[in-house]
């Protein structure tokens, strides 16, 4: 029997799962280590995750899911940097991104300061967040699952740029067509590495 996989736009109707996904995806992940609290570690990851799928990816964002028989599996949410966000959004989640964080708010703070600029002054297109279901990572969910993003960021003729703290997101990325273009040790090496990685549009096929 054939299973049914979907890759379409993020609704409200998928938060809850989606966060679930990206909660469970980030678990072990060296940067949510680094800042976020241990206690409920996963519990405080699937809140922040839901914090920011509500009130930026969905009104603000483009936000892709794939679904395998149905599900939610895997999802990816990208900005295109031309797009203004509320003046007042980061006032309004702060507490309660700090609050989630927990006693780890300060290294998480510190570690945003450390590598504030990074990313290219131009308009690009920036992914947020991805994250597949632990169960279905390995199957090419999240390669589909970034397609949407990868095409708008080549019709619109757009650098593609991220960050990872992962040696084997940085392998998978570059499968993608992403290159390293800086890498840091956060607190001088007592915190996770960070890869900054970008993508050149490529040319598109006209009809």
């Amino acid at each position: 029997m054939t299973i049914a996989i979907d890759t379409r736009p993020l609704t409200a109707v998928d938060v809850d799962r989606a966060s679930d996904v990206l909660g469970l995806a980030f678990a072990d992940y060296p940067w949510t280590r680094w800042v976020v609290d241990g206690r409920d570690h996963v519990g405080r990851i699937t809140e922040l995750q839901r914090l920011f799928l509500q009130h930026l990816a969905l009104p603000y964002g483009r936000a892709s899911v794939t679904t395998v028989a149905g599900v939610v599996q895997s999802v990816a949410s990208w900005f295109d940097t031309a797009a203004e966000l509320p003046a007042d959004i980061g006032a309004a989640l702060g507490p309660v991104v700090a609050a989630l964080e927990g006693d780890r708010h300060d290294a998480s703070a510190a570690a945003d300061a450390e590598v504030h600029g990074w990313r290219p002054a131009e308009r690009h297109l920036y992914l947020a967040t991805m994250g597949t279901a632990p169960a279905h990572q390995g199957n090419g969910l999240g390669t589909r699952t970034l397609q949407p993003g990868i095409a708008l960021a080549d019709r619109e003729r757009l650098v593609a740029c991220l960050e990872t703290s992962s040696p084997s997101n940085v392998a998978f990325y570059s499968r993608l067509g992403f290159d390293t273009v800086r890498h840091w040790c956060i607190a001088d090496g007592a915190g996770p590495d960070l890869w900054l990685m970008q993508r050149s549009p490529r040319p598109t096929t006209a009809r």
